[in-house]
């Protein structure tokens, strides 16, 4: 019988029926590391992040890896993942998205509201006439940047200065200030009239494994930022 039990267990997640994230909110969590358990609730679970309360947050530290069994109405689902924060009576954890077996992800890119500031770089030509004949002459304008909002795939952006030229389908270099340089090509795809000013909208171009690495770490951090900063302001509010 133990044998026929085990098996169940096992299978309990591989139907080919669909659920969506949610399903998985409020679902008792086992945490475990080095072979201490501690049992929570699933509470938040979106983009790269999930987010378990739990009296006994303190016997974790960042950078554990832990082992999770989520006891959800769709399924026991295990997972393994590495704590990324900690606040009052919760863990945070990376959201390991592709280890869960019937999850529909239809995974968006998410954009994070930051303040950051950068550079744009434009190469500006136009071709002269000479004794010798026509040449062409190039030139770089370097305009600062506002990030305003950032995601895997781009960004948007405010000029503190000038830039009111860029139009849709330019392509430019940025170089974002976002604790380390991060440097690469953008193309704009979106340009918006504000009240005081235009918004810009780009998206990157190709990204090396580098730059992927480096810009999701960032990504990251931002995201766990502004989560608990949220949940920070809805506790000031409720007082």
């Amino acid at each position: 019988m133990a044998g026929t039990y085990d098996n169940a267990k096992d299978n309990y997640n591989t139907s080919k029926a669909t659920f969506s994230t949610k399903a998985l909110l409020h679902s008792r969590t086992v945490v475990e590391k080095d072979g201490y358990v501690s049992t929570g609730v699933l509470a938040h679970a979106e983009g790269d992040m999930m987010e378990i309360e739990m009296t006994e947050f303190r016997n974790f530290e960042l950078g554990d890896p832990v082992s999770m069994t989520i006891y959800s109405p769709v399924g026991i689902h295990r997972l393994q993942s590495t704590v990324i924060a900690k606040a009052e009576g919760s863990l945070a954890v990376i959201f390991p998205v592709r280890a869960l077996e019937g999850l529909e992800e239809k995974r968006e890119s998410i954009r994070f509201a930051v303040m950051v500031n950068g550079k744009i770089t434009r190469t500006l030509s136009r071709t002269v006439k000479t004794e010798e004949g026509e040449t062409k002459i190039e030139a770089a304008d370097y305009l600062d940047i506002s990030v305003r909002n950032i995601s895997d795939t781009g960004l948007g952006f405010v000029f503190t200065a000038g830039g009111s030229d860029i139009k849709k389908g330019e392509t430019l270099k940025v170089l974002l200030a976002v604790g380390f340089n991060f440097e690469c090509g953008l193309d704009i795809i979106r340009v918006e009239e504000q009240g005081d000013g235009k918004f810009y909208g780009a998206r990157f171009q190709a990204l090396d494994e580098l730059q992927q690495r480096a810009l999701r770490a960032f990504l990251l951090r931002a995201q766990v930022e502004n989560y608990f900063q949220l949940k920070q302001d809805k506790a000031a509010r409720s007082r």
